[in-house]
């Protein structure tokens, strides 16, 4: 039976399905062209939704692991415990105790390794900003392959200690800190909590949410390649982009056989020991290229005794709930984070 998007989604992808064949194939390798490309057609899609004046947006800047400094963007709503923001941190503030802190989402947005920025993503986070009531620190992490690895997981991990350091000084409880990533975003957030573990932050990390994550540099690796075939012909994000995004970050090594060529905090999928990492959300649309490494790293949780929810949707692409946010399975999704950010 051949694969086929879900109608909901096919329906919502159409006028963009036409956009995207009317324009010259971009070759493998073309990184710049992708950023462009993408940037643009994620600002206009992240255009369409609603206006959240509720929500502000609170700029720190932060030192990372090399002296750079780089954004934290913390977004609020007000009306909440602690909506007050305080003023812009730069580097560490000093901590105040408080009994009203309150969770917090620490966020990485997506892009291939490649694209992407806070800013293009800001009106997402408003929105689940807005949802939750819980204030987001979205981390500017810097792009391949002008900076590869290890610097944007460098980044990430940078600023999740700053967060953690800061805590009660942004009314945040330093022990209900979730990280939360989609694709790119979500194999750097895998990566953030495996430093977690093994530099011992603490509090540790409550809980990792990896949305459809982009977790091995090896993407053919224990693959049927002719089911990845067929659904890298319906996919949104396509073995070509992959491949470019994990070569970016990783030069030459991107796919190497050798299992010491690549950093596990770099490609998560290739982290030996799984075990002592937090609480794990993962889903992943069964008509995208990262199913069969997303459903073996959820597996390879639960074997490590990592308490894991794990969830697949038929005839979903990658980002489906960008592309199609009234579709049945989106809003199954956005429940399902909802429900798992709900029970930290």
């Amino acid at each position: 039976m051949p694969l086929q998007l879900d109608p909901e989604v096919a329906a919502a992808f159409a006028p963009l399905a036409k956009l995207i064949a009317s324009r010259p194939q971009l070759p493998r390798g073309d990184v710049l062209g992708r950023r462009k490309r993408s940037n643009t057609m994620m600002a206009q899609m992240m255009s369409t939704l609603p206006d959240y004046p509720s929500v502000t947006r609170t700029n720190h800047s932060i030192k990372s692991f090399d002296g750079t400094y780089i954004t934290i963007a913390e977004f609020r709503k007000q009306g909440t415990s602690h909506s007050s923001s305080p003023p812009p941190l730069h580097g560490e503030g000093k901590s105040s105790s408080s009994n009203n802190n309150s969770k917090a989402l620490y966020h990485i947005h997506g892009g291939g390794m490649i694209l992407g920025s806070v800013d293009i993503f800001s009106p997402s986070t408003a929105q689940r900003c807005e949802e939750t009531g819980l204030p987001i620190f979205a981390v500017e992490y810097r792009l391949a392959p002008e900076h590869p690895h290890p610097t944007p997981v460098g980044d990430c991990w940078a600023g999740l200690q700053w967060l953690s350091r800061n805590a009660a000084r942004l009314g945040v409880d330093a022990r209900k800190i979730v990280v939360v990533g989609e694709s790119a975003g979500g194999g750097l957030a895998a990566g953030t909590c495996l430093l977690a573990r093994d530099e011992k932050l603490s509090p540790p990390v409550a809980k990792q949410i990896l949305i459809f994550p982009m977790l091995d540099d090896r993407t053919n690796h224990d693959n049927n390649e002719s089911t990845l075939r067929d659904i890298d012909a319906v996919a949104t994000w396509k073995l070509d982009d992959n491949a470019t995004g994990w070569k970016a970050l990783l030069g030459d090594q991107a796919g190497s056989s050798d299992t010491q060529a690549v950093s596990e905090y770099a490609a998560p999928a290739r982290a030996e020991d799984l075990s002592g990492l937090p609480p794990t959300y993962i889903d992943c649309g069964q008509l995208d290229i990262f199913i069969r490494e997303d459903t073996k790293f959820a597996s390879r949780l639960m074997d490590a005794r990592v308490p894991t929810e794990f969830h697949t949707y038929p005839g979903m692409p990658h980002a489906y709930m960008i592309y199609a946010p009234d579709a049945r399975y989106s809003k199954m999704h956005a429940q399902n984070v909802l429900n798992a950010i709900e029970m930290v």
